[in-house]
């Protein structure tokens, strides 16, 4: 059985994709090209390729020999006693966020006011972003800076024609007004620098702001093109006055292996029967279609769906069941649900209501929108099931307003003792 987190794309993808803005899916393109797109504990949206930034330290030398001219000559060795001065340097202190987010304020052009300003450490550098306005819209400016890692993707990563060497030794990627199909109208100018100790730095403005429109979070165009060109950005990147952060300390306690699945050595469970136990405990008078299953054995997992219509729509209906690790036994810790509550007997029950099923432009063109019951039980069983108001969880427009199963009913169905949980041998 794999850790909870390996498996949770198999438990929970719809509301695991919507933890995160539309960021989310850029983040892997934009890696790909050497690029790091995050957002993190705040609404606004990180701008495409976000990346990293050079750590500097200026050490000054000075002695007596330097002036070695204009100083008398010392007393003979036979008269002299000779003193030795220790001088103590000082390293100079780790740069602190604040002071990472002073220097991206002090670089902006002139003819920029900031509207809003945030800052975080994303456990490998700072990030950083500013809400721009120039008297001619709000643009979004992204920074990212890190200290040297263990593998800089370089020029072999980038698009033809937009990555090349420079005469110091760096490298430097430029993008200039980038398109992104779901995000309509948005352009993005961005630099990626890699200086040649190693240290990277990221910069990318957008020609909008973000919003969040039924809980997904995006960006809008509020102006023609992006407040910052790349020549300013580049300027911005090269200034001497940036300080960076230090190497994340790695630790060398090693990882506390997971305890067995509870599900080991159980019996399996056909799939046809978490089937039929679906079908079993759907809500009386709904007309059921199309009956579908996956997972069984050798999986460690059952999952079935239907198809379901009260009359005002059809709405995909499907039950997820497993055992996980590490089992949850109490709300507010790792795993738990966001909606939490705990069970008598242990154990915790969890749910969403009507949660966007895109984190990004889809959601407002298609609609989609899930309820989901979420069940995990002290011994390690584990249940899902959702209800969305659309005939599949993805790639459809939505069929009816709100998902044919409230959440108070699916909680109902998957605390039904008629479902089996499938064991598995690993």
């Amino acid at each position: 059985m794999k850790n909870l987190n390996d498996t949770l794309p198999e438990l929970m993808r719809r509301a695991t994709e919507n933890l995160e803005p539309e960021s989310t899916d850029l983040v892997e393109r934009g890696m790909a090209r050497g690029l790091t797109l995050r957002r993190r504990r705040t609404a606004l949206f990180t701008a495409t390729g976000a990346t990293a930034v050079v750590a500097t330290a200026a050490v000054i030398v000075g002695g007596n020999q330097l002036f070695a001219k204009d100083t008398p000559a010392p007393p003979a060795a036979s008269t002299t006693t000779k003193q030795s001065t220790t001088v103590t340097k000082q390293a100079p202190k780790p740069v602190t966020m604040k002071e990472t987010q002073a220097t991206l304020t002090k670089l902006l052009p002139a003819r920029l006011k900031v509207a809003k300003a945030q800052v975080w450490d994303d456990g490998g550098g700072y990030q950083a972003e500013l809400l721009v306005n120039d008297g001619k819209g709000l643009s979004l400016l992204s920074l990212a800076i890190r200290p040297p890692f263990g593998h800089n993707q370089g020029c072999s990563d980038q698009k033809p024609g937009t990555c090349g060497p420079r005469a110091d030794g760096s490298e430097l990627t430029v993008v200039k007004e980038e398109v992104d199909e779901r995000t309509p109208g948005v352009l993005t100018n961005r630099i990626y620098l890699i200086r040649p100790s190693g240290e990277t730095i990221s910069l990318a403005s957008l020609n909008g702001p973000t919003v969040t429109r039924n809980g997904a979070i995006t960006v809008e165009k509020s102006r023609p093109k992006p407040a910052l060109t790349t020549a300013e950005l580049i300027k911005m990147a090269d200034s001497d006055t940036w300080r960076f952060p230090p190497k994340p300390v790695e630790s060398n306690v090693p990882e506390k292996p997971q305890p067995p699945s509870p599900g080991v050595n159980k019996p399996p469970v056909p799939v046809q029967q978490t089937l039929q136990t679906l079908r079993a405990v759907l809500p009386k008078g709904l007309q059921v279609t199309q009956p579908q299953t996956r997972g069984g054995t050798p999986a460690d997992y059952n999952a079935a769906s239907v198809i379901v219509d009260d009359g005002k729509g059809k709405s995909y209906v499907e039950a997820f069941v497993t055992y996980e690790v590490p089992t949850v036994k109490k709300c507010g810790v790792e795993g738990a649900p966001n909606h939490c509550k705990v069970l008598p007997g242990g154990g915790v029950a969890g749910w969403d209501k009507n949660s966007p099923e895109y984190s990004d432009a889809r959601q407002a063109k298609e609609g989609v929108l899930g309820n989901t019951a979420v069940i995990r039980y002290a011994d390690g069983r584990y249940i899902s099931i959702t209800s969305y108001n659309a005939v599949a969880e993805k790639g459809s427009k939505h069929t009816r307003p709100k998902p044919a199963i409230s959440v108070e009913k699916l909680l109902e169905m998957a605390g039904d003792k008629a479902w089996k949980f499938p064991g598995t041998k690993k």
